[in-house]
C-alpha cells in the first residue's frame, strides 16, 4: 500500500529490528501495530521517541489497532502518537492519515485561526452594539459579574443547542466537536472543576479516536493545556490556555449581550 501511494518504507518484525532502523536516522514516520511480540506498540513508540530526541530529531507515530479503546487512546496521547489507523486498514484510510501527518506543519495553526475569529467577531458585535445605542457591557443578567467571565447559564444553553444540532442526522452533517469541547471546559473553569481528557472527548460528541486527535491538535496549537494528574499517573486534565480563555470569555459575554433585548 505504501509503495502504491509513493512512499518508501522499510519493515521491522521485532522491537530490536525497529530500534536498529531508527538508530539509522532515515525514518520520519513510524506506523506501529498495538499488538507486537514482546511489547506493546505504545511502549515501543515511547522508546523510539526518546531515541529520536537524543539524536536531535523528531518522529511522527501512527498507531494501528483493531480495538481503539479509550485507555489505549489516552496512552497514545502520552506516547505522542499523532494519528490512528483502525483495522482493517484500507488504502484510502492510509492515504488520508499520511496526508494529515505530512500536512501538519503546512496547515494554518488552529490557535491563530481561533484567536482571529474570536477577536474579529467580538469587535464586530461591539461595533453593532454602539450603532444600536446600547452601552457596551450593559444588559447583564442579575448576579453575572463580567470580571469573572461569561454567564454559566448562557454557556450551558449554547452547549445544549450544540448537542441538539449534533443529533441532527446522527451527527454526520452538523456539530462542531471543538466548540463543544471548549464550551464544556469553559463551564468547568467557571465552576472550578477539573476535566479529564476522557471527559473532554465525551463532551465533544465525536468518536473517541477523532476526539483524541482533536485534543492532540488543540494542545499542539496551545489552545488547550494538558496537566498531569499527580494522584493518578494514568490520567491527564485539560484546561483552556489563559489567553484563549480570556478571548473566549469576552466573545461569550459579547454574544450574550447581543442576544439580550435592549
Amino acid at each position: 500500500m505504501l509503495a502504491s501511494l509513493g512512499y518508501r518504507s522499510v519493515g521491522a518484525l521485532s522491537r530490536e529490528e525497529a530500534l536498529a532502523i531508527i538508530l539509522g536516522g532515515q525514518i520520519a514516520t513510524v506506523i506501529i501495530d498495538y499488538n507486537m511480540p514482546g511489547c506493546d506498540g505504545l511502549a515501543l513508540a515511547q522508546e523510539l521517541s526518546e531515541i529520536a530526541r537524543a539524536q536531535g530529531r523528531s518522529l511522527r507515530f501512527v498507531l494501528a489497532t483493531g480495538h481503539a479503546t479509550l485507555e489505549i487512546a489516552v496512552g497514545a496521547i502520552r506516547a505522542s502518537v499523532t494519528d490512528f489507523l483502525e483495522k482493517p486498514v484500507t488504502r484510502d484510510q492510509l492515504r488520508k492519515t499520511l496526508a494529515r501527518i505530512h500536512g501538519v506543519e503546512a496547515e494554518t495553526s488552529m490557535r491563530t485561526t481561533l484567536v482571529g475569529q474570536l477577536s474579529t467577531i467580538s469587535a464586530e458585535m461591539q461595533r453593532l452594539a454602539r450603532l444600536m445605542g446600547q452601552p457596551e457591557g450593559s444588559g447583564d443578567a442579575p448576579g453575572v459579574d463580567r470580571r469573572k467571565g461569561a454567564d454559566i447559564v448562557f454557556i450551558r444553553q449554547l452547549l445544549r443547542h450544540e448537542t441538539k444540532r449534533r443529533e441532527i442526522s446522527n451527527g454526520s452533517l452538523f456539530g462542531d466537536p471543538t466548540w463543544a469541547m471548549l464550551l464544556d471546559l469553559m463551564i468547568a473553569s467557571l465552576e472550578n472543576r477539573t476535566v479529564s481528557v476522557s471527559s473532554a472527548c465525551i463532551a465533544s460528541g465525536a468518536p473517541t479516536t477523532t476526539a483524541l486527535r482533536l485534543v492532540n491538535k488543540l494542545v499542539a496549537d496551545a489552545i488547550l493545556d494538558r496537566i498531569p494528574d499527580h494522584k493518578d499517573g494514568r490520567r491527564d486534565f485539560l484546561v483552556i490556555a489563559p489567553d484563549i480563555k480570556a478571548l473566549l470569555s469576552t466573545y461569550l459575554n459579547d454574544l450574550a449581550d447581543a442576544r439580550r433585548p435592549s
